[in-house]
Protein backbone atom coordinates (compact mmCIF):
# COMPACT_ATOMS: atom_id res chain seq x y z
CA UNK A 1 0.00 0.00 0.00
CA UNK A 2 2.85 2.34 0.82
CA UNK A 3 4.49 1.97 -2.44
CA UNK A 4 1.71 2.58 -4.68
CA UNK A 5 0.60 5.86 -2.52
CA UNK A 6 4.79 7.32 -3.39
CA UNK A 7 4.32 6.08 -6.90
CA UNK A 8 0.62 7.95 -6.89
CA UNK A 9 2.78 11.06 -5.31
CA UNK A 10 5.45 10.45 -7.50
CA UNK A 11 3.55 10.52 -10.56
CA UNK A 12 1.08 13.90 -9.17
CA UNK A 13 4.24 15.37 -8.61
CA UNK A 14 5.65 14.59 -11.87
CA UNK A 15 2.26 16.24 -14.08
CA UNK A 16 2.16 18.93 -11.48
CA UNK A 17 5.71 20.00 -12.74
CA UNK A 18 5.69 19.19 -16.35
CA UNK A 19 2.55 21.15 -16.25
CA UNK A 20 3.52 24.52 -15.06
CA UNK A 21 7.44 24.23 -17.07
CA UNK A 22 5.13 23.21 -19.92
CA UNK A 23 2.78 26.45 -19.74
CA UNK A 24 5.85 28.93 -18.97
CA UNK A 25 7.22 32.02 -21.05
CA UNK A 26 4.83 30.78 -24.10
CA UNK A 27 6.32 32.69 -26.56
CA UNK A 28 6.79 32.54 -30.37
CA UNK A 29 9.94 33.34 -31.71
CA UNK A 30 11.43 33.83 -34.82
CA UNK A 31 12.63 30.85 -36.71
CA UNK A 32 16.57 31.30 -38.14
CA UNK A 33 16.73 31.46 -42.17
CA UNK A 34 18.22 28.56 -43.24
CA UNK A 35 18.21 29.49 -47.01
CA UNK A 36 20.58 30.06 -48.89
CA UNK A 37 19.98 33.84 -49.81
CA UNK A 38 19.89 36.32 -47.07
CA UNK A 39 16.03 37.70 -45.91
CA UNK A 40 15.64 41.50 -46.26
CA UNK A 41 16.13 43.65 -43.25
CA UNK A 42 15.45 47.12 -42.77
CA UNK A 43 12.65 50.04 -41.81
CA UNK A 44 10.33 48.68 -44.88
CA UNK A 45 10.65 45.55 -44.00
CA UNK A 46 7.81 44.41 -41.58
CA UNK A 47 8.51 40.40 -41.39
CA UNK A 48 9.75 37.49 -43.44
CA UNK A 49 7.47 34.37 -42.91
CA UNK A 50 7.78 31.21 -44.15
CA UNK A 51 5.78 27.63 -44.09
CA UNK A 52 4.86 24.55 -45.75
CA UNK A 53 1.01 23.51 -46.57
CA UNK A 54 -0.62 21.09 -48.29
CA UNK A 55 -0.32 21.60 -52.06
CA UNK A 56 -3.78 20.00 -53.81
CA UNK A 57 -5.99 21.90 -51.57
CA UNK A 58 -4.34 25.83 -51.60
CA UNK A 59 -4.19 25.34 -55.15
CA UNK A 60 -8.41 25.03 -55.16
CA UNK A 61 -8.83 27.96 -52.87
CA UNK A 62 -6.91 30.34 -55.38
CA UNK A 63 -8.11 28.55 -58.27
CA UNK A 64 -4.42 27.81 -59.66
CA UNK A 65 -4.25 24.31 -61.48
CA UNK A 66 -1.15 22.28 -60.02
CA UNK A 67 -0.17 18.77 -61.33
CA UNK A 68 -1.42 16.18 -59.24
CA UNK A 69 2.16 14.70 -57.78
CA UNK A 70 2.15 18.05 -56.06
CA UNK A 71 1.92 17.43 -52.03
CA UNK A 72 3.50 20.78 -50.06
CA UNK A 73 3.68 24.37 -51.37
CA UNK A 74 6.60 26.14 -49.50
CA UNK A 75 5.68 29.59 -49.13
CA UNK A 76 7.90 32.97 -48.34
CA UNK A 77 5.96 35.75 -47.53
CA UNK A 78 7.67 39.49 -47.32
CA UNK A 79 5.62 42.34 -45.59
CA UNK A 80 6.77 45.56 -46.85
CA UNK A 81 5.48 48.95 -45.05
CA UNK A 82 6.29 52.58 -45.48
CA UNK A 83 9.24 53.75 -43.79
CA UNK A 84 7.39 56.66 -42.32
CA UNK A 85 3.91 56.14 -41.65
CA UNK A 86 3.98 52.67 -40.87
CA UNK A 87 1.48 52.37 -43.48
CA UNK A 88 1.45 48.77 -44.97
CA UNK A 89 2.41 48.85 -48.96
CA UNK A 90 3.50 45.62 -51.15
CA UNK A 91 4.50 42.42 -50.32
CA UNK A 92 6.57 39.68 -52.26
CA UNK A 93 5.20 35.94 -52.04
CA UNK A 94 6.87 33.04 -53.50
CA UNK A 95 5.95 29.42 -53.51
CA UNK A 96 5.04 26.65 -56.15
CA UNK A 97 2.65 28.01 -57.61
CA UNK A 98 3.98 31.34 -57.65
CA UNK A 99 7.47 30.62 -58.69
CA UNK A 100 7.84 31.91 -61.85
CA UNK A 101 7.64 34.83 -61.21
CA UNK A 102 6.25 35.35 -57.86
CA UNK A 103 3.07 36.87 -56.65
CA UNK A 104 3.76 40.75 -55.48
CA UNK A 105 0.99 43.19 -55.03
CA UNK A 106 -0.54 45.29 -52.24
CA UNK A 107 -1.80 44.31 -48.84
CA UNK A 108 -3.71 45.84 -45.92
CA UNK A 109 -4.76 45.13 -42.58
CA UNK A 110 -8.17 44.51 -41.91
CA UNK A 111 -10.87 42.74 -39.27
CA UNK A 112 -12.85 39.85 -38.62
CA UNK A 113 -12.30 36.59 -39.61
CA UNK A 114 -15.57 33.89 -39.64
CA UNK A 115 -15.15 33.30 -35.43
CA UNK A 116 -13.78 36.19 -34.68
CA UNK A 117 -15.01 39.82 -35.76
CA UNK A 118 -12.08 41.67 -33.98
CA UNK A 119 -9.26 39.38 -35.36
CA UNK A 120 -6.60 41.04 -37.07
CA UNK A 121 -6.08 39.62 -40.90
CA UNK A 122 -3.22 40.55 -43.65
CA UNK A 123 -5.29 40.57 -46.73
CA UNK A 124 -2.60 40.64 -49.79
CA UNK A 125 -4.32 42.67 -52.85
CA UNK A 126 -7.08 44.12 -51.42
CA UNK A 127 -8.24 45.50 -54.80
CA UNK A 128 -8.46 42.44 -56.69
CA UNK A 129 -10.99 39.61 -56.42
CA UNK A 130 -8.11 36.91 -56.46
CA UNK A 131 -7.14 37.92 -52.47
CA UNK A 132 -5.88 36.13 -50.29
CA UNK A 133 -6.29 36.34 -46.26
CA UNK A 134 -3.68 35.78 -43.07
CA UNK A 135 -4.30 35.80 -39.75
CA UNK A 136 -2.15 37.48 -37.57
CA UNK A 137 -2.23 34.98 -34.08
CA UNK A 138 0.79 37.40 -32.90
CA UNK A 139 3.62 39.34 -34.73
CA UNK A 140 6.03 36.03 -35.79
CA UNK A 141 2.75 33.88 -36.46
CA UNK A 142 0.45 34.16 -39.64
CA UNK A 143 -2.41 31.15 -40.20
CA UNK A 144 -3.72 30.53 -44.07
CA UNK A 145 -7.46 31.39 -44.15
CA UNK A 146 -9.62 30.36 -46.96
CA UNK A 147 -11.83 32.95 -48.94
CA UNK A 148 -14.49 32.92 -46.28
CA UNK A 149 -11.69 34.11 -43.86
CA UNK A 150 -11.96 30.72 -42.13
CA UNK A 151 -8.86 28.51 -40.72
CA UNK A 152 -7.95 25.93 -43.35
CA UNK A 153 -7.44 22.57 -41.15
CA UNK A 154 -3.35 20.69 -42.52
CA UNK A 155 -2.93 17.52 -43.18
CA UNK A 156 -0.79 14.92 -41.51
CA UNK A 157 2.15 16.41 -42.61
CA UNK A 158 1.34 20.30 -43.59
CA UNK A 159 -0.44 23.07 -41.96
CA UNK A 160 -1.76 26.87 -43.05
CA UNK A 161 0.94 28.30 -41.02
CA UNK A 162 3.47 30.40 -41.65
CA UNK A 163 6.15 31.75 -39.08
CA UNK A 164 8.65 34.57 -38.91
CA UNK A 165 12.36 33.78 -40.20
CA UNK A 166 15.28 36.20 -39.51
CA UNK A 167 19.06 36.24 -40.59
Amino acid sequence: MKSKLSYFFFVLLFLQTFHARSQDNIVNKPAKNTARVPIPEGATVVGVFDGRSPCQEIAKELNVKAIPECIKIKWRLILYRDSITQAPTRYHLEGFVYRNPPREGKWSIVRGTANDPNAEVIQLDPDKQSSMFFFKADDNVLFILDNKKKLMPGNDHFSYVLYRTEN
